[in-house]
Parts: structure tokens; sequence; C-alpha cells
């Protein structure tokens, strides 16, 4: 993923995109049968990626990774990429079911068969040409294989995985050895978010980069985990304007 449209933070690669412009170029690999697995990223799976090479290796070979939280898009702005945009998994995901135009096929993969169920009702005129609802199991305890067929069998073009990050990604570089020409992206609780079970906070805290702290039960296990992030963001935002001072990208 590493290329001309993506900047660094740390050791890990986003890509310098807006909402549309993602949008654009994953309905084009996906109707091209280009192919390819899309991680939404966000300071978490950064902070994630910079300390396990495993982890940093599904990212690097991602079609995409987005810039889904606001922290993301101000290291954008410290490498001077100014129209970098914040492209939330959610959001995304929605505005790709509502899209009729392209006439892509989507599948539904993750969380339970009553929110799958809930979905196809709701996007009933979105092209959801299957789901399904896996037993919740580690990494590497999937059925790869049938899972592929499920899905070559109802000729989706893009797959939502919605088992949360980093899960979501690693289960995603794995599935697509079966599935080289379709788009699978992971979203997290982005099925929720769709349902309206689960909303944005204000647009201020959105800004201000709090999001995953509303969002959280676990208040103080939360504050502490964004002081620890914001620690990052400092180190990492310091990198940059160190590497753009020493003319390094």
């Amino acid at each position: 993923m590493k290329n001309q449209n993506s900047y660094r933070i740390g050791k890990t690669y986003i890509s310098a995109t807006t909402p549309a412009d993602a949008q654009s170029r994953i309905e084009q690999a996906a109707i091209s049968g280009q192919g390819g697995y899309v991680c939404v990223s966000n300071m978490r799976t950064v902070v994630y990626a910079n300390k396990h090479n495993d982890y940093r290796a599904v990212m690097d070979n991602a079609f995409m990774c987005l810039p889904d939280g606001m922290p993301l898009v101000w290291m954008a702005k410290l490498w001077g990429l100014k129209s970098v945009h914040r492209t939330t998994g959610p959001d995304f995901m929605v505005a790709m079911l509502n899209d009729t135009t392209k006439d892509l096929k989507h599948f539904l993969l993750g969380d339970t068969e009553e929110t799958l169920s809930a979905l196809k009702s709701r996007y009933s005129q979105s092209s959801i040409v299957g789901t399904y609802s896996p037993a919740f199991c580690e990494v590497d305890e999937f059925d790869y294989e049938d899972i592929a067929q499920r899905i070559r069998e109802s000729n989706a073009d893009v797959v939502w995985v919605a088992l949360r990050a980093p899960k979501q990604d690693f289960f995603a570089a794995r599935l697509f050895e079966y599935l080289p020409d379709k788009v699978l992206i992971g979203v997290g609780a982005a099925f929720r978010f769709a349902l309206g079970e689960i909303k944005h906070p204000n647009k201020m805290v959105q800004k201000m980069g709090l999001t995953g702290l509303i969002w959280r039960k676990n208040k103080l296990g939360t504050l502490w985990n964004t002081i620890v992030r914001t620690m990052y963001l400092c180190k990492y935002g310091i990198g940059i304007m160190w590497a753009r001072l020493l003319g390094k990208n």
C-alpha cells in the first residue's frame, strides 16, 4: 500500500484520500475484478501496527487503509496533505449501499443473524445478495474455503466484514487469498451504525478526536488508553515534522 497516494505514521502507511475518492477507487476495483481488501484505520490500529509486524504487513498489503480517525487526518496535515478527509467505516458503508448506480452486489459478513436480517430489510433497495454470521472463533479457526464458497455462490462484488479491528483485517487478508477478484472491507460496528443502534457523537467531539472515549462504556480504562494514544500521537507528529525538516518521507 506504500505508494504516492499514501502517507506515513510511524512505520505504518495510510491512504491519502477522501470519502468520494475512496468510494470511486473501491468501486472501480470491484467492477474491474481487480479486488483487494481495505482496512478502516484509526489511532488504535495504527499504534497496534507500529508494535506488531504481522499486522503492519496486513496493512502494507491492503488495497487501501482509510483514515477513519481524526488524529490520522491531523497527521496528514502535518505532511502537508490538506486534501485528506476523515473516511469513517459506517458512513462509507452506508454511502455505498445507498449508491445503486454502479449495480454492485454486496455481502454482509459478521454480527448476528438478527442484525443481518434487519440490514437486509432496511437497505432492501441495495443489492445485498448474501449474509453470513460466523460462529465466534480465532482467526486461524475459520473455515475460509466454506466462507469463500458462500460468497462466490452469491456473486457478490463487495464483502463487508464486521469483526472489529485488528481481527477483521487479519480475517480479510486471509479470505482474500480465496477471493482475489472481490473487495473485502473491514468495518467494525458499522452494521449497528447503519441500523441506528449506535450513533456518532456531535461534530465538535469528532473534530477533537474524542469519538472513541465517548463510545466506550469503561470510561476509566478508555481514558487511560486515550492518554497513551495521545502520547503516541505526539511522538508520531514530532517524527513527521522532523522527517519533513530533513526532506524525508
